[in-house]
């Protein structure tokens, strides 16, 4: 595409093939003159088809860190982009830990330490931090198959949540993974049964789930939103389909009193939650990348994306008062209309503003991505039915 006569700046997003590419490309689109390139390890990554893509490039990804790094400097020489800005939790590590070569050919977006990194997304690493801090959180142990372990279990009120430590693929997002015990003995005889994973149990919380989004600078916020759900996701651990933007000064002031302790720089998303039982909020999770109701925060006033970029080149930051509103992603936006004109039902379950809008404005990539999700089964489904005559000595015909 031809670059436009009259650009601000310019965006390479290093890792296209993450599913947050197309919530945070899409917050930057709204600022004219902004530029995004997308670099992905899939040549035919959905964002390549994105019509706010300027350039797209792809490469290998069976080399690793190594082959994206070189990627990413292959990129540069050929665009000359003003700042890097990733999106997802292994390239910020990355560019976190080995990012300085870059510095002296472009500006990077504000990045937290690799230390902070691996606090936030080990669960055991961040419970022992948030107790050494006296941060409110919930009661966690590490499962370790002794008598000790389960001496410790009994201490805990049931039932209680199992988790496990690190994200593994697709299980540790959005709620998977997440298993709940009325008993000490199924727990214990599911985590023998599973040992290849390392889990955190964790005394379940009679309340309700509410987050904070920030972007920080040196332990200091420089912007953020807080939403509550409003309005169930598709799982019991799922992140909620509706949610709505809310005032709290005690979550406010909970994170701002964490990330000075952490000193984290960039942007990062807080799952929380209220205990009834204690009155009070207790940190759940810290996500140190781009969050799912990312649009939700555009909409409430809060341009995350735009506002990191401005922050990695060293611009000024304009005020960022978040508004009051309810945000729906686009499936549950779409349900909830078809209720309201084809069935007449549903009248109160009001909303603001849907992912709708962005996926009626740009639909090539959803439609991508679903026809890809939909070639994997059938191929998945091939492959399944000729490893199963194979086993069976049937001749396969297909």
């Amino acid at each position: 595409m031809k670059k436009s006569e009259n650009k601000v700046f310019s965006v390479l997003i290093p890792d296209g093939e993450s599913w947050l590419t197309y919530s945070v490309q899409s917050c930057l689109a709204h600022i004219p003159g902004v530029e995004v390139i997308v670099l992905s390890n899939n040549a035919w990554d959905p964002m390549r088809f994105s019509r706010y893509t300027s350039q797209f490039f792809s490469y290998r990804c069976n080399g690793g860190n190594a082959a994206k790094l070189a990627a990413i400097e292959e990129t540069l020489k050929r665009t000359h982009v003003d700042i890097i800005l990733p999106v997802d939790t292994s390239t910020m590590r990355l560019l976190s830990a080995h990012g300085a070569s870059l510095l002296a050919k472009t500006a990077l977006a504000p990045l937290p330490d690799v230390e902070a990194i691996d606090i936030a997304e080990n669960k055991w690493l961040l419970a022992q931090w948030l107790q050494k801090h006296q941060i409110p959180r919930p009661t966690t142990l590490l499962y370790q198959a002794n008598v000790s372990f389960e001496q410790a279990l009994d201490t805990l009120i049931f039932p209680v949540l199992l988790k496990p430590t690190q994200q593994v693929g697709d299980v540790g997002i959005g709620g998977r993974g997440i298993q709940i015990f009325k008993q000490s003995s199924a727990l214990l005889e599911f985590c023998k049964e599973n040992a290849e994973t390392e889990y955190v149990v964790q005394s379940f919380i009679n309340g309700y789930d509410i987050d904070c989004s920030v972007l920080c600078r040196q332990g200091k916020i420089q912007a953020y939103t807080i939403q509550k759900g409003f309005m169930a996701g598709s799982g019991r651990f799922a992140p909620p389909a509706g949610i709505e933007f809310v005032a709290n000064a005690k979550i406010y002031d909970v994170i701002k009193t964490l990330v000075e302790k952490m000193n984290w720089t960039g942007i990062a998303h807080f799952d929380l939650r209220y205990d009834e039982q204690d009155q009070q909020v207790k940190v759940i999770e810290i996500n140190a990348r781009f969050w799912g109701s990312l649009l939700g925060s555009f909409y409430a006033g809060v341009n995350f994306p735009y506002l990191t970029c401005l922050t990695g080149l060293g611009l000024a930051i304009p005020k960022t008062d978040f508004h009051l509103l309810r945000y729906v992603n686009g499936q549950a936006a779409i349900k909830i209309l078809y209720q309201r004109v084809i069935q007449k039902k549903r009248e109160d379950d009001h909303f603001d503003h849907s992912a709708l809008a962005f996926m009626i404005k740009n639909p090539v990539p959803m439609f991508v991505a679903y026809a890809g999700k939909v070639y994997r089964k059938v191929r998945l489904g091939i492959h399944g039915k000729y490893y199963k005559s194979s086993v069976l000595g049937i001749k396969n015909t297909m």
